[in-house]
């Protein structure tokens, strides 16, 4: 047998007690019980205040302010504390993702979210013979670019055998970083420099580029006899990005060997004329007496998201 408390609303007031036979005990006001302690616990019906706060508002979860979570069930053992995000900062549920995806921020004040996980490197490649467009696809926003100007063209042999001189390799650049996504790019391919006449210089390989982030001369023809010449051509030089090298310089003599670039390729001094090789290799000079040079090998551009 237990009693029911109940406060006297008539009378002389204080504290009056009832019979129950339920073995429960509560705590009642005007009639209403406000507080009841069974076998299962303690049970309030109405709304606990400390220092004239609300802690407790019956029937509804206990808020951050008052030391709770905001939340009457966690599905999941991800839940992110996110103030800020609601009106009252409560607790957020973001679900537990799928197999594989991480958690990743989306910045301050933006509940965080599960997300496939980036690739490691690059693992796609587009190469460019010739000049074109490269748009970056909508999810790309790291690129290298590598960029090869055009060797040089070998000089042409005139009738009596002197020094000539084979053609400089194209010079190169590398560019790794950030681009802007579905964002097209202009590309531009050196070609090869033309072959010397006889007698005569080759002629200088074109420049390659990728838009502004990175960008290459090609190397220069090698020289006839005369004064200051019979040379051979000077390797070209790049420019921008975020990794710069020169091309080599072709030797010089009769048959002389062009210059290589990046890639190497130059070509062999040898009697038979010899056009660069790879991209961007300087072509050599004439072998014999009378005859034309050897062109330089085109340049080349290679994306890589």
């Amino acid at each position: 047998m237990a009693n029911n408390i109940n406060a006297i609303t008539t009378g002389t007031g204080g504290l009056a007690t009832t019979a129950d036979s339920s073995g429960n005990i509560s705590l009642q006001s005007a009639g209403s019980t406000v507080v009841a302690v069974t076998s299962g616990g303690v049970a309030v019906t109405g709304t606990m205040t400390v220092g004239g706060n609300a802690v407790l508002n019956a029937g509804t979860a206990v808020t951050v302010a008052q030391g709770g979570t905001g939340v009457s069930t966690l599905t999941t053992a991800y839940g992110v504390l996110a103030a800020g995000t609601t009106a009252t900062g409560a607790l957020q549920n973001i679900g537990t993702g799928t197999s594989g995806q991480i958690l990743k921020s989306n910045g301050p004040g933006v509940l965080p979210s599960f997300q496939a996980a980036a690739a490691g490197g690059f693992s796609n490649m587009t190469v460019f013979t010739s000049p074109g467009t490269f748009t970056t696809p909508a999810t790309t926003t790291q690129i290298k670019v590598t960029v090869v100007g055009g060797g040089g063209g070998g000089a042409g042999m005139p009738a009596s055998v002197l020094n000539i001189g084979g053609g400089g390799g194209g010079g190169g650049a590398i560019y790794v970083g950030p681009v802007s996504a579905s964002t097209p790019y202009a590309v531009t391919v050196g070609g090869g420099g033309s072959a010397g006449p006889s007698p005569g210089a080759g002629g200088a390989g074109g420049t390659s580029s990728f838009g502004p982030l990175a960008s290459a001369t090609g190397g220069a023809g090698g020289n006839t006899p005369g004064p200051g010449g019979g040379n051979g051509g000077a390797g070209g030089a790049g420019s921008a990005g975020t990794l710069q090298f020169a091309g080599n310089g072709g030797s010089r003599g009769p048959s002389s060997a062009g210059g290589g670039s990046f890639f190497g390729g130059g070509a062999r001094g040898t009697n038979t004329q010899q056009s660069g090789g790879n991209y961007g290799g300087g072509g050599s000079s004439a072998g014999d007496s009378n005859t034309a040079g050897a062109a330089g090998a085109g340049g080349v551009v290679v994306v890589e998201f």
